[in-house]
């Protein structure tokens, strides 16, 4: 009996089975459908008449009757998108779209990506949110996110259901007026940068950018956008696809800043070879030109115009120098312009290595002097600062082109020259001063930074070695000898490694050498104001190299240097020789070419000139700085001021006895009152 009644319930327990499963066809055990009845609402208003209703300054508060209707475009079923819901006008080429806020996740599932929605907006609020009109609950004058428990009070399902075309745009085409719709954006691949990194942070659940490139058919970069990716997304740790494609996302924003939200992994189609970056970008302005922008004030790039420059990197911090900088050159052999761009970041070397080929594009950067330093950043008052690590890359573009770099050789009287500025060098013929012999690059021990003074026998001229404390080679000690260095000359050198020290040959004791160029006449013709001009004598026993000497004037009696003082670089000047620096009309008035010619040359009597050398000392000075001439016994108006014979030494404080004046004043003070000269016969230049 027992067997009997098991059979039974067996059997009738098989037929419920066979008869639920001949209600489903193929086995498909999909939802029932569920009957729907369409909402009794009316739509009084579209999304874009919404967003215009939004004024400045805090959560405007919809007090009508407005109703609008939507179509949802996001999802935040994979956990990239928080507690809202993008809506758009239209399921294909929609005119308007707005995010609405709301106290709640999980909201994929009551309002899925194609369902049409109504929202009514009375009680609610039009607010600006990170740099965009949304929809939500005005809380203490501020939008915030519609709870939870309101949610069917304000958004209605409505039966339809249907297919999202995206709207296909380029990176260039996004405006403010997509904020919110579903987009889709062609021929785009992941920053080379990113590639073997995951979508979001692995460690943390940090929010990250990656990097969207977009390329024209001729795989020339066109543009770049951020993908933002939540650490609390599904997706977080799979790696970025490496090829190119097309990429569907919710366009957003973070105030001034676009940026794409991804729905899940299935938005993102990169299946094509990718683009190299050898063809990426065309410069358009070259490093030269952008190093003559400069003109003494911060140059700002700005975004109107496309700036691209090309340049090879030329220094490393493999060993610890180079600290936040990356210098790159023109060329990659004799180059004509170098320039060192900041940048917050470490291990550059990985990323940006000796002899990389680099596309710089430098919209949104500034540029100036540091310390001296042409250098390329943020701006920071008024000098610049290192771009931030996640902004580098869009900027700097590396085309993993590698090359050789040859240094330019030069001695040490050619650091100087602009020329050679932020470019890789190598200075022949030099070795340490004798007094930092026996030191470390930087000290023996700790980590500050260290100076090293390097010289040529017979050379004025010295240059000094850079070394950061934290390099590895910092507490180890500076080779003797003589030889070769290479470094990237700025106002020091700094080298990459020891290798870079080539010091193979015996130390050599250099003889000291006291230059004795002084200022030997001083011409104010009162026949020719454009006459005048500055003779400079050398009484020394050893030629001199004046690069980095300057000529200065004081006006007026003050005591800050006259603006346009006169380089002398390049010029060397002989044993007994003469360099005549004069204004426009000396080469026809005296019938001779001065070495310089400047209208800085324009003392009228009560003016110093002051000789200083590239340390900037002053060498030999005629006049008394900060005080006018007027009056006084070096008062040279219409005259000349002449250096007597019987002094033969440079001397950095004005002595007057060393001096014979003529000046057209009633002045007892001089030694020739009321004696005016003409030129040129009452002047003797090149001449002692």
């Amino acid at each position: 009996m027992k067997k009997n009644t098991l059979t039974k319930y067996t059997a009738a327990f098989i037929l419920i089975i066979s008869t639920f499963l001949s209600c489903v066809k193929d086995q498909d055990f999909s939802t029932p459908n569920v009957v729907c009845t369409e909402p009794n609402l009316t739509v009084t208003n579209t999304i874009a008449q919404v967003k215009e209703m939004y004024t400045f300054g805090g959560a405007t508060v919809i007090e009508n009757d407005v109703i609008i209707e939507g179509y949802v475009v996001s999802s935040d079923k994979s956990g990239n998108i928080y507690k809202t819901i993008s809506i758009q006008d239209k399921p294909e080429n929609p005119t308007s779209a707005i995010k609405i806020a709301i106290d709640e996740t999980n909201l994929y599932a009551k309002y899925n990506i194609g369902r049409k929605i109504y929202v009514k907006l009375k009680g609610l609020a039009v607010g600006y949110s990170f740099g965009s009109i949304q929809i939500g609950k005005a809380v203490a004058g501020e939008l915030g996110r519609i709870s939870s428990y309101e949610i069917n009070n304000y958004i209605i399902r409505s039966c339809e259901e249907v297919e999202i075309i995206p709207k296909k745009v380029s990176i260039s085409q996004l405006n403010e007026s997509m904020l919110e719709m579903l987009i889709e954006i062609e021929n785009v691949q992941f920053k080379t940068s990113d590639l073997g990194k995951s979508y979001g942070n692995i460690e943390n659940t940090e929010t990250v950018n990656r990097v969207l490139e977009s390329f024209n058919s001729n795989c020339n970069l066109v543009n770049e956008v951020i993908v933002r990716n939540s650490g609390y997304s599904n997706f977080k740790n799979e790696l970025l696809p490496e090829g190119k494609g097309s990429v569907v996302a919710i366009f957003s924003n973070y105030y001034e800043d676009y940026q794409l939200y991804l729905r899940d992994t299935n938005d993102v189609k990169l299946e094509q070879a990718r683009c190299n970056y050898s063809n990426a970008l065309t410069p358009t302005i070259s490093l030269q030109q952008v190093k003559n922008m400069y003109t003494e004030t911060m140059v700002e790039f700005g975004v109107d115009t496309d700036y691209i420059i090309e340049g090879f990197v030329v220094s490393s911090d493999a060993s610890g120098n180079f600290e936040n900088k990356l210098v790159i050159q023109d060329k990659l052999e004799n180059p004509t312009a170098g320039v060192q761009i900041l940048v917050d970041m470490e291990t550059i070397f990985e990323q940006y290595a000796i002899g990389d080929k680099v596309f710089v594009k430098l919209n949104k950067l500034y540029m100036t002097k540091n310390d001296g330093v042409l250098s390329i950043g943020y701006p920071k008052g008024s000098k610049v600062t290192a771009i931030e690590q996640d902004a580098i890359n869009s900027f700097i573009y590396n085309t993993k082109e590698n090359n050789t770099i040859i240094p330019t050789e030069i001695t040490i009287a050619n650091v100087l020259d602009e020329q050679y500025q932020n470019t890789l060098v190598q200075v022949n013929n030099v070795q340490l001063v004798a007094n930092d012999l026996g030191k470390a690059f930087a000290f023996f021990t700790g980590n500050d930074e260290g100076i090293r003074t390097i010289e040529t026998c017979g050379e004025i001229l010295k240059l000094t070695v850079f070394t950061n404390g934290n390099a590895t080679f910092a507490n180890q000690l500076f080779p003797k000898g003589h030889g070769s260095i290479v470094g990237v000359l700025n106002n020091n050198l700094e080298i990459r490694t020891v290798e870079d020290v080539q010091f193979l040959t015996a130390y050599n004791v250099c003889p000291v050498i006291i230059p004795k160029v002084m200022i030997t006449e001083i011409a104010d013709p009162i026949n020719n104001v454009n006459a005048r001009f500055v003779e400079l004598f050398n009484a020394g026993t050893t030629e001199i190299n004046l690069s980095g000497w300057k000529l200065n004037k004081y006006i007026n009696g003050s005591t800050t240097v006259s603006s346009g003082a006169v380089d002398l670089s390049g010029i060397t000047i002989p044993v007994g020789g003469f360099i005549i620096i004069a204004n426009s009309d000396f080469k026809t008035v005296f019938n001779d070419i001065p070495e310089i010619e400047s209208s800085y040359i324009s003392g009228n009597g009560d003016d110093v000139y002051e000789l200083v050398n590239n340390a900037g000392e002053t060498i030999d000075v005629f006049g008394v700085i900060g005080e006018d001439g007027n009056g006084t016994n070096w008062e040279y108006l219409d005259g000349r001021a002449v250096r007597n014979l019987n002094i033969n030494e440079p001397n950095s404080a004005f002595e007057i006895s060393e001096w014979t004046v003529y000046s057209n004043v009633s002045n007892n003070l001089i030694s020739y009152p009321n004696s005016p000269k003409n030129a040129p016969n009452d002047f003797n230049p090149n001449l002692r």
